[in-house]
């Protein structure tokens, strides 16, 4: 039952990114750039919609899913990084959005190394999910 819960909480942290992709189609200037971000977070939702309904370790779904996920982010900061930030104060409450997620990461990392699926590494991870969700929105 446990498991199950922990699963659930991480498919619905993930789904957070439809509402981006909402927000996208109402609200972006719809560029080729912001066309290939809004294609990644599909690719995002659909392969960790994947993993996370069975997450098992070191499994070919995982690799996917978590290069997918590094494409993704990176693409989105480089991206926001260079096109977005017009002012100083977007620049600081990003520059703290990001210190959010890397830290996030690391401790969903750390965590998942100790015990896989573990209550930290969960809660680490889905506030992880939680992070970049907010953070897409810089881009678009």
């Amino acid at each position: 039952m446990y498991f199950r819960k922990v699963r659930m909480i991480l498919l619905y942290t993930n789904l957070l990114l439809i509402l981006s992709l909402i927000y996208f189609y109402f609200n972006s200037i719809k560029n080729y750039t912001e066309c290939i971000l809004a294609f990644l977070l599909v690719s995002v939702i659909i392969s960790s919609q994947l993993f996370w309904r069975n997450p098992m370790r070191d499994t070919s779904v995982h690799k996917i899913d978590a290069i997918i996920a590094k494409v993704c982010i990176l693409s989105f900061i480089f991206y926001t990084i260079l096109f977005k930030l017009p002012t100083d104060d977007l620049v600081v409450t990003y520059a703290f959005l990001l210190l959010c997620i890397i830290s996030t990461a690391g401790f969903s990392n750390y965590y998942s190394s100790r015990k896989w699926c573990s209550h930290p590494h969960i809660n680490s991870h889905a506030l992880l999910h939680y992070f970049c969700f907010i953070a897409t929105f810089f881009a678009f």
